[in-house]
């Protein structure tokens, strides 16, 4: 056989299988966000935006779901990484390329009512209860940043829920609609409990973002596709669908 047709299909079948990029994206189970079905496939706001990036960019993406903490650890430690749905923090300004926002998530300080009778007016009052967040999120980040000196770092939001009906703990943090959604798949009635205060400071923008030394055609590539899908309306049409802000 000729030894340039053989060059030639050696050189066709590589660029073939090379044609689809495989994309690195880490995430964690936050519905109505990210979420797993019923039927085991991985659902969601954020979920939707993120296929309708990939259709765009003609990627394959590598989609690990892990512990929050983990995940974080991830994008940090490893070049080309995307991960959602990640709060932009300005502690984490830094720490990653932003890629584009996802929506905003308003989080609370959540307590049994039957323990909580009277108002909480101020976040300072939250010192002297036991609260349980989950380690390496942005409440999290602030709580230990302002030294709360009973910090019961967990895994999972749901660790915190059945530690809170078990009177483990006195608070929870999260936004309504993840903490409603958890508190269904656990069997708990969510109706026991009360919002104590907003968390104010933590109320920030939810985005996709890229690990930094990421290359920077990659993260140009989703960039304009993010674009592309709030200028086609693909974007404003999933946040009504999901009825997120």
């Amino acid at each position: 056989m000729n030894i340039k047709f053989l060059w030639l299909v050696l050189f066709l079948m590589l660029n073939s299988t090379s044609s689809i990029a495989k994309q690195l994206v880490v995430t964690e189970i936050l519905p109505p966000y990210q979420f797993y079905q019923e039927n085991n496939v991985l659902s969601g706001f954020s979920v939707e935006v993120l296929e309708a990036l990939l259709k765009i960019t003609n990627d394959d993406a590598d989609l690990k779901v892990l512990p929050w903490a983990r995940a974080y650890r991830t994008a940090l430690n490893q070049p080309n990484t995307l991960i959602f749905s990640l709060s932009r923090t300005l502690s984490r300004e830094k720490l990653f390329i932003w890629g584009g926002k996802l929506t905003t998530d308003d989080v609370y300080a959540w307590g049994l009512k039957e323990n909580f009778q009277t108002q909480t007016t101020h976040l300072e009052q939250l010192r002297k209860h036991k609260i349980a967040i989950a380690n390496s999120t942005s409440t999290y980040q602030y709580f230990k940043q302002k030294k709360y000196p009973y910090i019961y770092e967990i895994v999972t939001q749901e660790q915190g829920l059945k530690m809170l009906f078990l009177n483990i703990v006195d608070i929870i943090t999260g936004a309504k609609n993840t903490l409603k959604a958890r508190a269904e798949k656990l069997n708990l009635d969510f109706s026991l409990l009360k919002i104590i205060i907003p968390i104010t400071p933590v109320n920030l923008d939810l985005y996709f973002a890229f690990s930094l030394n990421s290359d920077d055609k990659v993260v140009s590539k989703y960039k304009d596709a993010y674009e592309k899908i709030i200028k086609n309306g693909t974007l404003a049409k999933l946040k009504r669908k999901w009825n997120v802000q």
